[in-house]
């Protein structure tokens, strides 16, 4: 039962994290004050999409598992696809749920990622090295 609860509360707290940081960046990329119901259903949607879409490039990687060149070439293809396909779904359904041009979306989506890259890199990874000692 464990193997199915830790994920899932992960998840939602990942959701809750990104719905802050979805609220920030369409405060700053659009000047819009975006209520939090609508943009925690924006990032729950997303996330399962995206989950779902990683849980199919992860099964086309297993199935075509091999030694060969062209088995290689497909892996490397699918993590390559996964990053860019993400961001799109991601601001897909930004666009969606908050009725904006697309090309807005996804420079929310991109400062998304930039607000979430310099958490990480100021509270997260001082800590990471600190205690990998």
């Amino acid at each position: 039962m464990e193997i199915l609860i830790v994920p899932l509360v992960y998840f939602m707290i990942g959701c809750l994290i990104g719905t802050i940081i979805l609220r920030a960046a369409a405060q700053w990329v659009q000047k819009m004050d975006v209520p939090f119901r609508i943009a925690f259903v924006t990032i729950l949607v997303s996330g399962i999409v995206n989950i779902l879409m990683g849980i199919n490039c992860i099964g086309a990687v297993i199935f075509n598992s091999g030694s060969g060149p062209l088995s290689q070439m497909i892996e490397t293809l699918a993590w390559i696809l996964i990053w860019p396909v993400g961001f799109l779904i991601q601001s897909s359904f930004v666009h969606l749920f908050l009725k904006i041009p697309f090309g807005r979306a996804c420079l929310i989506s991109l400062s998304m990622i930039g607000i979430g890259l310099g958490i990480f890199l100021i509270a997260v990874l001082p800590f990471i090295l600190y205690y990998s000692d």
